[in-house]
């Protein structure tokens, strides 16, 4: 279980790298509340960004990306209405990412995919 942690930890960094790299502004990180947690929250411009962060070290239990289905993307959608009513800030649009890495080799592979439904 430690590696699979180390994996989720390690992936969740190159992904909030990528996103600062990409000129996103990174608001919080693991932020939880009793329905659920989200990866990263994040501004892309105007724009408030959830993303949800999956790594694989393989594909036997299929991609990374495969694996966010849409119940997942529905409880995503939830708790970031959760999380804004907590913030004083408002922001014109919300937007759902998601960032799928998969290591093959030590190599990381990368893709992201904004503004899933």
């Amino acid at each position: 279980m430690a590696a699979k942690n180390d994996l989720g930890r390690h992936g969740e960094q190159l992904a909030v790298d990528y996103l600062e790299a990409e000129g996103m502004k990174i608001i919080e990180r693991n932020w939880r509340c009793r329905h659920g947690e989200i990866d990263v929250i994040a501004e892309d411009g105007s724009t408030l960004v959830v993303v949800e962060v999956k790594t694989r070290s393989g594909r036997s239990h299929g991609t990374a990306l495969e694996s966010v289905r849409p119940a997942k993307l529905s409880r995503l959608r939830m708790l970031a209405a959760k999380w804004l009513a907590s913030q004083p800030r408002t922001f014109p649009t919300v937007r759902v990412d998601v960032i799928a890495l998969e290591r093959f080799a030590g190599d990381y592979s990368l893709r992201h995919v904004r503004g899933v439904v």
